[in-house]
């Protein structure tokens, strides 16, 4: 496989994400509160996705509870085929995550939404159609590398546009400080992408290690989002689970010089991710703590990151783990674009199945 350089377009969507993040707060407030209204009346809100999509539907589903919504993250496949599972009802709204438009089970979900009479709105990409969706919020043009990053981080900062104007609405102080700390995200964005350098050690160590990621609360997300950015990306073996998860059975199996990657920011989970910090360093894995350092665990790596609300925080926490995904496949001389279909075992397996 051709080693990736700044050439490949992983590396140059992730590095335009400042840009497609000012468009977003130039342009998508109008739709974020067209949006907000359809849904204000909803007795419940699903967010609906798989895959990346349905890490932004799980981050969706705090920021719209934060607003005051009966928010629920649910994958596209148990939607579409478990109908008992999710009972609709025409008052209730659906909100599809879906960039491409053309993944089965969005469309299926899609479809099922429309025909139970619910309010449907979807999140793609520019180009991206969604029929049966009665409102699509767009994000950025269709993303190029099979690692997708610009239209993750702009698809959670759309429902989190929605989630501010459906909380300014109702009054709701909960929201209250969301504006603001997305007004100041693209510069917050630009200055971690330009820290580069402190992310390649990370990877070169994590390219020969068993690698966990941890996070808590809205910030679980942020950790599973990096177990598939690191597989997909840089076919790197890597595990990763919400901290009390990890905790309780999983922890045991980390090793010495074993690489934790735990995210910690200001927050309801902040004395916790202290405790569990200080019991893998006390086991002697390699710990790389995404946000603030900790007093328990005095020899951690820390990549530090501006403090914002807790809520918003998985918008800024996923850029490292991005980063760290390609800086991985330089490390190893994988191409992150091509979702493995550069290899021909691996397009004729993929081929068997539809997405």
């Amino acid at each position: 496989m051709a080693t990736p350089t700044t050439d490949s377009m992983m590396y140059q969507t992730m590095q335009r994400q400042p840009d497609d993040l000012r468009r977003l707060l130039d342009t998508g407030w109008a739709p974020a509160r067209e949006a907000a209204e359809r849904i204000a009346d909803a007795s419940r809100v699903f967010l609906v996705g798989i895959g990346t999509s349905y890490h932004a539907a799980q981050v969706g589903a705090w920021l719209l509870s934060a607003a005051g919504c009966d928010a629920r993250a649910v994958l596209s496949f148990d939607f579409a085929r478990y109908p008992e599972h999710v009972g609709l009802r025409p008052d209730d709204a659906v909100i599809v995550m879906a960039h491409s438009g053309v993944k089965r089970f969005s469309s299926e979900a899609l479809a099922r939404a429309a025909a139970a009479g619910a309010t449907v709105i979807s999140v793609g990409s520019l180009t991206a159609e969604h029929p049966g969706s009665q409102l699509v919020l767009r994000t950025v043009e269709r993303e190029r590398s099979a690692a997708f990053t610009s239209s993750h981080l702009c698809a959670m900062t759309v429902l989190a546009q929605v989630a501010t104007n459906l909380g300014e609405l109702r009054g709701t102080d909960a929201t209250a400080s969301f504006r603001p700390a997305l007004e100041a995200l693209p510069e917050q964005v630009a200055a971690v992408l330009a820290r580069e350098d402190e992310v390649l050690p990370i990877a070169r160590e994590a390219a020969t290690r068993r690698v966990y990621a941890a996070g808590a609360g809205p910030n679980a997300v942020t950790a599973t989002e990096a177990v598939i950015k690191v597989r997909e990306a840089a076919l790197g073996w890597i595990d990763g689970l919400p901290l009390e998860q990890f905790l309780h059975g999983p922890i045991v199996a980390v090793n010495a010089d074993d690489l934790a990657v735990v995210i910690n920011v200001p927050g309801a989970a902040q004395e916790r991710v202290g405790e569990v910090a200080a019991v893998l360093e006390t086991i002697g894995a390699r710990l790389w703590l995404v946000g603030q350092a900790v007093p328990t665990a005095p020899e951690a790596t820390v990549f530090t990151l501006p403090t914002v609300p807790e809520l918003i925080s998985p918008l800024l926490t996923v850029v490292p783990m991005q980063m760290l995904a390609y800086q991985m496949a330089v490390v190893k001389g994988v191409n992150p674009d091509t979702f493995r279909r550069d290899d021909p075992t691996y397009a004729a397996a993929f081929g068997l199945l539809k997405l």
